[in-house]
């Protein structure tokens, strides 16, 4: 019997190649991506980790299997982006003031809310599937571009060899491994519940690398700056 996984990777094969081949991702591999949206991404990735690691939490809190409910837990020690990318925000120069005083994007705010609506209205699992994309998007379509090679600029390199690396992607199979078993032990609704959030999730990793190129501001913040413009 194919895996639950293997399902919805099928199923989302369609937006996972436009994710492979947005703008933002083929910029960045041939060094072509502007330093302003590069910037961008890592501000509003900051607040995204922010809440996918509390919602790892949240969600594991929750679950009755202690085995997942701990495996859940230490994703976020064993892998924590954030610190993890710690070099790249030294050279970007970076600060934790500056990402605090940008709002959060429209894109990225719809991403988060949508992961704590999966997981407070819809269930533990459909909560879990919602985190999957996250991890197995990158995994993927990384170690796809170090594995035909790339020529980019240093910071942008680093990026993309961390996102490649066996570590993170030990940590997607992982997620895969749990995902199937919790879609093996429940029922027919909770996994259309589950194979809803992960495709909402999987459209909104592709809206996301949009946003950046794009870089996204709510309308009147967007207002004010042309106000100032004139």
């Amino acid at each position: 019997m194919m895996k639950f996984t293997t399902q919805l990777r099928q199923e989302n094969d369609s937006v996972w190649q436009q994710i492979f081949n947005c703008p933002f991702i083929t910029k960045l591999t041939d060094g072509t991506l502007a330093p302003e949206a590069f910037r961008y991404y890592f501000i509003q990735d900051n607040k995204y980790c922010v809440a996918f690691y509390d919602l790892h939490q949240k969600i594991a809190a929750k679950m009755t299997n202690q085995d997942h409910a701990y495996l859940l837990t230490h994703l976020v020690d064993l892998c924590n982006e954030i610190s993890e990318r710690s070099p790249i925000y030294d050279e970007l120069k970076l600060t934790q003031a500056e990402i605090d005083s940008v709002p959060v994007a429209p894109t990225a705010y719809a991403y988060i809310t949508n992961m704590y609506y999966q997981f407070e209205q819809q269930g533990v699992e459909a909560g879990e599937a919602s985190l999957v994309p996250c991890y197995w998007t990158y995994t993927e379509m990384f170690r796809e571009i170090a594995k035909h090679g790339f020529s980019t600029k240093p910071v942008y390199k680093d990026f993309i060899d961390f996102c490649a690396s066996e570590e993170f992607g030990s940590l997607n199979q992982k997620m895969l491994d749990l995902t199937d078993e919790l879609a093996e032990n429940t029922t027919d609704e909770g996994r259309e519940k589950m194979r809803l959030a992960f495709q909402y999730s999987s459209e909104y990793e592709l809206q996301y690398w949009d946003m950046c190129v794009k870089h996204e501001q709510w309308l009147l913040d967007q207002e004010g700056v042309d106000t100032l413009a004139r």
